[in-house]
């Protein structure tokens, strides 16, 4: 049986690293002068570590969003060309063994946009087939890895290129003292992820005793949209970059759907949650994976991967969830035959699913 697998990932984040509590301390306290709840949201968000591509003084003077995506269209080219580079590096192939590319982005806009851009400074074919993902936010990597899939296994022997890319630090709002500003910025770091998906003989990988590939075979999607709840989270264009609202029930709500969402999943490939040895959730924040831990039922280790990219790297939207899958290979260094789930949380409010298998 032919089934679409992950060849390679790769990673890259901007070369400054931030300290949690000395970002607070020394750039972001003057804009919350009159907010007290600041330090507390900073110091229990879960983040130890985050890299910005925005440099601390960057909004020492007003900047619009016309400022704001030029700085994006300079800092994502850079970052996903790194990802792509570390990517196609790591299975040893340049850019023109791609056949198709898929971009993904919610911090940033321009035509032409970063597929193009991107296949041109890399080097890749005329005859490219190229895609783009925009404005779905934290999920929106598992959507892409979705199309990746039917992509290769369409046509035998093609690859599909998957880049995920978000600058988040761009869209600080320094004039908005909320607590729903605060939490925002006290979440969002940048970086980008590159996932290179190839179809293969998966019955005579199995027969020789050996994995197709160092990733999981993608078996099945799943999707929930809650359209009752599309105020809770979102990301809207305003003249000063883009504002983010994010409701505190965000967490309640997508924990109360996650357990229905999960078993439907697994349901249908006729699995339970006892056959999965290897969880992913996205950490929209600690309390999104305090509340998916706690209604799965997962043992206490389950989830110490996602948070350890929280704590890390903080929530870098659409390539958070490839982070975590490129360290749970390196760490928990999965078995052939084992099942995973990973779980992305983003605007709507919706549930994005994977199944895999390595």
């Amino acid at each position: 049986m032919t089934e679409a697998h992950i060849l390679a990932l790769g990673t890259a984040v901007p070369e400054a690293r931030y300290d949690q509590a000395g970002l607070f301390r020394e750039h972001v306290k003057p804009y919350f002068r009159q907010n007290r709840h600041v330090e507390t949201i900073f110091q229990n968000v879960g983040i130890r570590t985050r890299y910005l591509a925005a440099p601390p003084d960057f909004y020492r003077v007003e900047r619009g969003t016309q400022a704001r995506n030029e700085a994006y269209l300079v800092i994502a080219q850079e970052l996903g060309k790194t990802a792509i580079e570390r990517c196609l590096g790591s299975a040893g192939l340049d850019p023109q063994a791609v056949d198709d590319l898929i971009v993904i982005s919610c911090t940033g806009i321009d035509t032409p946009g970063l597929d193009l851009l991107l296949a041109g400074k890399l080097g890749m074919r005329s005859d490219l087939k190229r895609s783009t993902i925009l404005g779905m936010g934290c999920y929106a990597a598992l959507p892409g890895l979705s199309r990746a899939r039917e992509s290769v296994l369409a046509r035998k022997g093609r690859r599909t290129l998957v880049l995920a890319v978000e600058i988040c630090s761009l869209h600080f709002q320094p004039e908005d003292a909320s607590t729903e500003n605060a939490v925002c910025t006290a979440l969002f770091g940048d970086g980008a992820a590159a996932v290179l998906v190839e179809s293969g003989d998966v019955h005579k990988a199995e027969e020789q005793g050996t994995q197709t590939n160092g990733g999981p075979q993608l078996v099945d999607f799943a999707t929930h949209c809650d359209y009752q709840t599309l105020d809770q989270m979102a990301f809207h264009l305003t003249d000063h970059g883009f504002q983010m609202a994010l409701s505190s029930y965000v967490p309640a709500i997508l924990g109360a759907k996650v357990e229905d969402f999960v078993d439907g999943l697994l349901g249908r490939n006729g699995l339970r949650r006892g056959d999965i040895r290897v969880w992913a959730a996205h950490p929209g924040s600690a309390k999104i994976l305090d509340y998916t831990r706690e209604r799965l039922d997962l043992p206490g280790s389950a989830l110490d991967c996602s948070y350890a990219v929280l704590q890390d790297f903080g929530n870098m939207s659409s390539p958070t969830i490839l982070f975590i899958l490129e360290r749970l290979q390196k760490e928990r260094v999965p078995q052939a035959g084992d099942y995973g789930v990973l779980l992305a949380f983003g605007p709507g409010l919706t549930i994005e699913g994977a199944l895999v298998r390595w």
